[in-house]
C-alpha cells in the first residue's frame, strides 16, 4: 500500500494537517465514528480540552488496531469541537489546548505526523453542543487498511 500525503504550506509556512492524501493498494478502508474524551474506566468526561484530547486520541489509536490498521495509515480526521469562537478558533485558548495535546499525542505515537512534517487531511467543525453535557470534543477518522 502505498500514501501519499503532500506537504501542505500557507505563505510559506508548514500547516498542520495535509491539503489530501491517496491512497493506493489498500485491502480497505476503516470508517471510526467519532472518538470521544470519555475515560474507559469511569465513564466520565474530565474538564478541558486537553484532557478530552488525550483520551479521544488514544480511544482512535486503539479502535484503529482493533480494525487491523494503525495511525500512520489515517487518511481523514474530522474534529467536531464545542463552544463559539467569535474571533476565530485558530488564536483561542482552548484551541490551544486541544492542539497542544495532539501534537503531544503525535510526538510520542506517530512522529511522523508532528506539525509541518505531514498529518493526515483533516477539518475541524465547530458545533454549538455534541451528544452528552460536558462533552467538548468527537473525531471521527478514516484510515486505510494496509
Amino acid at each position: 500500500m502505498e500514501i501519499y500525503r503532500p506537504a501542505a504550506f500557507y505563505k510559506g509556512n508548514p500547516l498542520p494537517y495535509a491539503k489530501g492524501m491517496a491512497v493506493r493498494g489498500a485491502q480497505g478502508f476503516v470508517f471510526l465514528t467519532g472518538c470521544i474524551g470519555e475515560d474507559p474506566n469511569t465513564g466520565t468526561l474530565p474538564e478541558g480540552f486537553g484532557a478530552q484530547t488525550r483520551l479521544a486520541l488514544e480511544d482512535m489509536k486503539s479502535r484503529l488496531e482493533e480494525f487491523g490498521t494503525s495511525l500512520e495509515n489515517i487518511c481523514h480526521m474530522m474534529w467536531h469541537i464545542v463552544g463559539e469562537f467569535p474571533n476565530g478558533v485558530v488564536g483561542d485558548p482552548r484551541n490551544q489546548e486541544r492542539r497542544e495535546a495532539e501534537q503531544e499525542f503525535w510526538r510520542k505515537h506517530c512522529p511522523e505526523f508532528v506539525m509541518g512534517k505531514n498529518p493526515p487531511a483533516s477539518t475541524l467543525v465547530i458545533v454549538p453542543a455534541l451528544a452528552e453535557p460536558g462533552m467538548l470534543l468527537e473525531i471521527t477518522v478514516i484510515a486505510a487498511i494496509p
